[in-house]
């Protein structure tokens, strides 16, 4: 059965994965080229140039598991080039020495669930997800239309083409007119092995060197709600898969010299900042007001949902009080753009299926690197100096500015 991929998102589950209603454009297939085949996808396999990964398939149980799960499923599989193996060590040997375990945890990180047409392809729409069959059972993830509803976390990659060239999790990974299309799938060639992601964003972050000041910041914003009114910010938890469920996000984390460029060097500084506006509860006791100055710049860098406050831009729906979900928020290199980004809703009310929040952020494009600014902010853009760091729940830019609000003076 062939499923084609009608819903566009960068961090939306696809088809019967889909978790949340996707506020983007229809897709518009474009002309790509590719090769179509009457063979199965592993007989194309077996008489490809790819033998490494051919022959770790034959090797492997993968023909089996496919078959248990569904012996009609239409599936999509990365295939590394041979180049790519050997730059990891790997020879027909190795590979023919491995125990068929290890193959198929390597198989299934590059096999997804859903099987690509390339004529449904737009580079005007955010990135195709695709989830893998590879779980892991040490987590959940919430999927499904309406919350309350779990899984064992499922490893994704996600695809688009452009300028010629196939994008794999924002990387430039090898030629459309490589691809074929099969009669029980579909091969995307590649010209690098997939690496599954171990460490989450904080870990990431952390570990980095760089993001000494934005986690430090973010963890004294979230002691001060906990110590003045009695919850948590949980804006560094966010970061984290550490939680009752894994959430998928992407953040613009704001190197140390970031903060320098405004005159921020401590905790004492960010103190300083701060004291300009002091939050303060509101009569029913569990809404806080005028939250703290730090926030308005740093939410830019988390698509300004800080699980804090949200503030409703629906005026036909008037109330104060909202259910606040994001949608999805997994955006690599390729998906900063106006053209896909610039009224997407990053917040919505759940339960009124109704846009809370749009996106605030002005990408402009065109140069060497990808800069962003606040939508109609006179602060000089942040540049994006490093993409597309792929981690546990999420993809890292590393920006060299802070996103300064419209009419923020330090």
């Amino acid at each position: 059965m062939k499923l084609h991929l009608l819903v566009i998102s960068a961090m939306v589950l696809v088809l019967s994965s889909c978790t949340k209603k996707e506020f983007m454009p229809a897709p518009i297939g474009e002309n790509i080229p590719y090769q179509e085949t009457k063979k199965t996808i592993q007989e194309a396999m077996d008489q490809s140039a790819y033998t490494y990964f051919a022959t770790a398939w034959r090797r492997s149980n993968m023909d089996k598991i496919l078959k248990a799960q569904n012996p009609k499923m239409a599936v999509t599989i990365f295939v590394p080039d041979n180049k790519a193996f050997e730059a990891l060590g790997y020879t027909l040997a190795s590979i023919n020495r491995s125990p068929a375990a290890v193959l198929d945890t390597l198989l299934l990180f590059h096999t997804a669930k859903n099987q690509l047409l390339p004529e449904t392809l737009n580079k005007q729409t955010a990135n195709y997800l695709f989830l893998t069959m590879l779980d892991n059972k040490n987590y959940l993830e919430e999927f499904g239309m309406m919350n309350g509803e779990y899984r064992y976390y499922l490893y994704r990659h996600y695809m688009n083409i452009e300028n010629n060239k196939v994008l794999v999790d924002g990387k430039i990974s090898g030629k459309p007119e490589d691809i074929i299309v099969g009669t029980n799938g579909t091969l995307i060639p590649i010209s690098k092995v997939l690496i599954k992601p171990v460490k989450d964003m904080k870990q990431t972050l952390e570990e980095d060197g760089r993001f000494g000041l934005y986690l430090s910041i973010l963890e004294q914003s979230d002691l001060f709600y906990q110590n003045s009114f009695g919850f948590k910010g949980d804006q560094i938890q966010r970061l984290s898969s550490k939680l009752d469920y894994v959430t998928f996000n992407s953040v613009f984390a704001p190197t140390d010299d970031a903060f320098h460029k405004v005159g921020i060097y401590s905790l004492a500084d960010v103190d300083k900042l701060n004291s300009r506006n002091v939050p303060y509860q509101l009569e029913d006791g569990f809404t806080v007001s005028n939250y703290l100055v730090i926030d308005s710049i740093l939410n830019n860098h988390f698509w300004q949902y800080s699980g804090l406050y949200v503030r409703n831009v629906d005026q036909s729906y008037v109330s104060r009080y909202v259910t606040p979900e994001p949608n999805p928020l997994y955006f690599f290199s390729n998906d900063l753009k106006n053209e896909i980004l610039g009224e997407y809703a990053t917040v919505y009310d759940s339960y009124f299926m109704r846009k809370i929040h749009l996106n605030n952020l002005d990408f402009i494009t065109g140069g060497p690197a990808v800069k962003i600014k606040v939508k109609g902010a006179d602060a000089e853009p942040a540049t994006v100096v490093e993409s597309d760091i792929h981690t546990f729940n999420g993809a890292i830019h590393v920006v060299d500015r802070l996103l300064i609000p419209k009419g923020f003076k330090f």
